[in-house]
């Protein structure tokens, strides 16, 4: 759950906040479970993620197009 709501801030401009992945799981995890599992994933990446940049909308564009 935590790892979708990890990509989620990195793909999409208004990411789902926590209350809807709650509500999404049918309250299997609570709001500091959730936290603290991003919280892990992160610090196990050493917070090395890349930045978000045009081409992923770009390649998106193009399939369209």
């Amino acid at each position: 759950m935590a790892a979708l709501l990890i990509a989620t801030k990195y793909e999409e401009i208004y990411p789902p906040s926590v209350k809807e992945f709650i509500y999404i799981t049918k309250k299997a995890y609570s709001h500091e479970q959730i936290i603290e599992m991003e919280r892990q994933i992160l610090y196990t990446l050493q917070f090395s993620v890349t930045e978000t940049s045009p081409y992923r909308f770009l390649e998106r564009y193009s399939k369209i197009a």
